[in-house]
């Protein structure tokens, strides 16, 4: 439920799936308020035993940007009545999905090594979900090579149950292990506009989290003051965040095989301790707008991500005369079976 990215595309660990994520990006960044979409998957493993399709990112790329990493595969299936999925482009050596119907699970194991000792990694990660009467939930387990072992435990849980004028109900937690709470809710409801799908979200959002530090070179002789001597003292304070917030999402047709999809997402903080005495942005709003284009030729669907500035000149963006264009991002090609 974050500003931008909202909690349930956040959870991101070792075992990260490359589901389209830019339909939800357009439509204000959380697949919670869409349940039918494969993005759903990450949050909610469950959801595997509900697609079958084989998914490219990062089209438009080029090679250099598919070296790096933006590239990405997916493919997920049902054989007599079990699921099975594959994911590559990320740091793992396995990552998997298998469901069978009632459940579902993801695997993820990464091993790499780095420059120096500190760069070396064999993380592992799994996420489980189910299905039940209290509603849907995930769970998220993994490890964090970050010198310490660290271990994090994240979950998920959805309901179509009310609140006020909305219909359901996501709340998550990225790390129950943590030192300091943090979590989000969301209450939403999603509209039939005619050609148009709309949702409407409004949400809490709760970090208690400690580890911001106040940074302050000393040098280790003052008379000398050499640089290389310098140490750094680190005096970690606590920063507490509550921030208000709500999400729009709009999906209308254009044709029957073309929609336009546009997001906006707002903020506002409640809370406001920044760890200082007199250092607080309390009251401070954020906001942003996301745009995407998808496209369905049956089976075969394509999501583009949209620059804002087809709109102050749609004429030269979409014959390529202005210096933006229709988009800089990747596309993502899914078909689905």
């Amino acid at each position: 439920m974050k500003n931008v990215t909202k909690i349930l595309t956040a959870v991101t660990f070792c075992a990260a799936l490359f589901a389209s994520d830019q339909r939800i990006s357009a439509l204000g960044g959380n697949a919670a308020f869409w349940p039918g979409d494969e993005a759903n998957i990450v949050a909610f493993p469950a959801q595997v035993n509900n697609h079958a399709y084989l998914q490219i990112s990062g089209i438009g790329g080029g090679e250099a940007a598919d070296l790096a990493g933006t590239g990405a595969a997916s493919i997920l299936w049902q054989e007599d009545g079990t699921t099975w999925g594959f994911n590559y482009g990320s740091d793992d050596w396995v990552n998997m999905h298998w469901g069978n119907g009632d459940m579902g699970v993801t695997v993820g194991l990464e091993s790499t090594t780095g420059a120096n000792a500190a760069g070396d990694k064999s993380d592992m990660s799994v996420s489980w979900g189910g299905d039940f009467g209290f509603g849907e939930m995930g769970i998220h387990y993994k490890t964090v090579n970050n010198g310490d072992d660290d271990a994090e435990l994240g979950v998920n849980w959805r309901k179509d149950c009310g609140f006020w004028i909305f219909d359901n109900t996501v709340v998550s937690s990225d790390n129950l292990m943590a030192d300091d709470l943090a979590f989000g809710a969301d209450f939403w409801t999603a509209k039939d506009a005619g050609g148009a799908s709309v949702v409407f979200g409004w949400g809490v959002d709760y970090n208690g989290a400690a580890g911001s530090a106040a940074v302050a070179a000393v040098a280790d002789d003052p008379l000398t003051a050499d640089i290389d001597e310098t140490v750094v003292a680190v005096d970690a304070v606590d920063v507490v965040t509550m921030k208000q917030t709500a999400t729009i999402g709009v999906e209308a047709n254009m044709t029957d095989w073309a929609t336009l999809r546009g997001g906006y997402n707002w903020s506002h903080t409640l809370a406001c301790d920044n760890g200082a005495p007199g250092d607080d942005s309390c009251g401070d709003n954020a906001s942003s707008f996301m745009w995407g284009l998808g496209f369905n030729w049956g089976g075969l669907t394509a999501d583009l991500t949209v620059d804002s500035g087809l709109f102050q000149d749609p004429i030269g963006a979409v014959t390529g005369y202005d210096d933006g264009g229709l988009t800089t991002k990747t596309v993502t090609l899914t078909y689905s079976f």
